[in-house]
């Protein structure tokens, strides 16, 4: 006699499977209130524009492989800060950020080998920037601790081409490259 329940009981057990091979150990989730984001470029060649983004989220988990790591950092546009107000007014319009549009700048890792964390190095990932996403690179700092994100901070940078991101204004007093930087601490895990 066939069992009319079957193809349910393959189903919970395919997606058990499937769960715990997608699950990820959460290291920890970025403190906002002791991490940042900024961010500068060149304008006229010579003078230096910069501005800082006041709050940034994510989290650092272990995919399935314990020597490795995942990463997801997401920047708010709108708590852009710079020193001039119109600079601010121009940096979140649509020219540039467009934060209106686009309220978040992401960036994604996975499957970093964790010696970054402590060592420094390469780490490739994906930046997605008024809806436009593109591979990119930051280099990560050493830790000078050996609880990165917890007793000191995980430091990042890195630089892009803005015309691959949309941002195409003003290209002849503009420079086409900006630097990217974030440093944030993680809270610390709570005890299950």
């Amino acid at each position: 006699m066939r069992c009319p329940y079957r193809w349910l009981l393959g189903l919970l057990l395919a997606c058990t499977a499937l769960g715990s091979a997608q699950a990820s150990e959460l290291l920890g989730q970025i403190e906002p209130a002791f991490s940042r984001a900024e961010f500068s470029l060149r304008v006229l060649w010579v003078r230096k524009l910069e501005g800082r983004f006041e709050y940034i989220q994510g989290s650092i988990s272990h995919p399935a492989q314990a020597d490795r790591f995942d990463v997801d950092v997401r920047i708010a546009a709108q708590s852009l800060q710079m020193r001039n107000p119109d600079h601010v007014e121009w940096a979140k319009s649509e020219e540039f950020f467009d934060a209106l549009r686009h309220p978040w700048i992401d960036f994604r890792a996975r499957g970093a080998p964790r010696s970054l964390l402590t060592e420094g190095g390469e780490l490739l990932g994906e930046l997605s920037l008024r809806g436009v996403t593109r591979p990119a690179r930051f280099t990560l700092l050493p830790a000078p601790c050996d609880r990165p994100g917890l007793d000191c901070a995980v430091q990042a940078q890195g630089e892009i081409e803005r015309s691959e991101f949309g941002m195409t204004a003003r290209r002849w007093a503009v420079s086409d490259k900006v630097k990217l930087a974030f440093s944030f601490r993680l809270k610390e895990p709570r005890d299950s």
